[in-house]
């Protein structure tokens, strides 16, 4: 599933949080200098705290509401 801004997920390996659920407040596509390799990493606030990690490193666990324009 595409994970997307305003997005409720939960953090696989959590127990070092504490708090399992976050919004995602960013998303962005990095590349790796020396290999060129692409990367998404997401940003979800957990707790009042911003974590970032890889993509894969969240699951979705409820889709935010959009407006059809």
């Amino acid at each position: 599933m595409i994970i997307e801004v305003g997005d409720l997920v939960r953090i696989r390996g959590d127990d070092w949080i504490g708090k399992p659920l976050g919004i995602v407040t960013e998303i962005k596509t990095l590349v790796h200098d020396q290999s060129g390799v692409e990367y998404t990493v997401v940003t979800a606030v957990v707790g009042g705290t911003y974590f970032t990690f890889a993509d894969e490193s969240f699951e979705v666990i409820g889709k935010a509401e959009r407006e059809k324009k």
